[in-house]
């Protein structure tokens, strides 16, 4: 087995119930979720995931439905600096590399007291420097139970499932530690308990608490209608090209309409999704540089790109045949 790049753990943890109740994954196809495992196994050993879909696509082996595919599993993951991200993954990520240095710390710390069971020359900390540790501590005792009490008097109680409390109450305390405003997760909350209820969702498809917590899901955008929730608004952006001119076009739908897909520069050609058409351009370009030697070229729409060739005019009589009608009249005696 290969050294491991920088050091980094070979390994990450992975929830199965946490999975299979996440919204975007039940309603993939099993040939999306391979897409999905493959790509954070990818950033696992990585650190992320290159932007460009054609590196995505041979990431995933040349997947034959990647474009559609990947219109499904993108929501999966977010841009940062031009790099693509998985949340959790990266929070699973930051909780080891905190273990790893929690450990790493309390090694060093247990080599000090054995040191310093053989030694007298460290001076004891003096009795101020005893009374801010234990201010801080009490103070971080009195925030941790401030928190402990809003988890399970008005969040849990309310939370249609009830498994796992105790990993669900330290992602609740590491959310409001990070500053998230108590009122803002509960109202989430009770947004998403109406989705559900408007959706009728099993409870096995409703996520464990400390995965809803974990992926931010206070922060979604759910659009009300008539007092109940109708869908989870996720704006889309698509880019097009024509294959004969170049023309480019944004749209905010994932498919064209029959009367759109001509391309409205040329009229001529017609409007692929702008990955798809670089990448047919750059097959094409390809072919051509094999084709050289025999003088043959391929036009941006697949077709060879024949050669016009003039044949000589018979003029005279002698040895031709006319094909005007009014030669063929006449030698009918018209």
């Amino acid at each position: 087995m290969g050294k491991n790049k920088l050091g980094k753990a070979p390994a990450f943890q992975f929830y199965a119930s946490d999975f299979l109740s996440d919204i975007n994954v039940t309603t993939m196809t099993m040939a999306q979720r391979g897409m999905y495992i493959t790509l954070l196994a990818f950033e696992w050993i990585e650190g992320s995931l290159p932007k460009d879909l054609l590196k995505l696509r041979i990431l995933c082996g040349n997947h034959s439905d990647f474009d559609s595919d990947w219109q499904i599993v993108r929501n999966c993951f977010i841009e940062k600096e031009g790099r693509l991200y998985n949340n959790r993954l990266e929070t699973e990520r930051g909780n080891m590399i905190a273990y790893r240095e929690r450990m790493s710390a309390n090694g060093r710390k247990g080599a000090e007291t054995r040191w310093q069971s053989h030694s007298k020359a460290i001076a004891k900390p003096s009795n101020k420097e005893v009374e801010e540790e234990v201010v801080v501590r009490s103070k971080r005792i009195n925030v941790k139970k401030e928190y402990t009490d809003e988890f399970l008097n008005e969040f849990w109680t309310i939370y249609p499932r009830s498994d796992n409390r105790k990993r669900a109450l330290d992602k609740y305390i590491s959310a409001r530690k990070k500053g998230v405003d108590k009122e803002k997760i509960i109202s989430g909350l009770k947004n998403y308990i109406k989705y559900w209820k408007a959706k009728n969702t099993e409870p096995q498809y409703i996520p464990m608490a400390s995965t809803w917590l974990t992926q931010e899901r206070w922060s979604d955008e759910l659009m009300f209608n008539d007092g109940g929730v109708q869908n989870i608004n996720i704006p889309v952006k698509q880019d097009w090209m024509c294959l004969e001119c170049g023309h480019e076009k944004t749209t905010d739908t994932k498919e064209l309409d029959d009367n759109e897909k001509l391309c409205s520069e040329c009229k001529e050609g017609f409007y692929e999704t702008k990955r798809m058409a670089m990448l047919e351009r750059s097959l094409i370009e390809a072919d051509n540089a094999r084709r050289q030697n025999t003088g043959q070229q391929v036009t941006a729409t697949g077709k060879p790109k024949l050669e016009r060739q003039t044949q000589p005019q018979n003029q005279g009589s002698s040895g031709g045949s006319s094909t005007k009608l009014s030669d063929v009249l006449q030698g009918f005696g018209v």
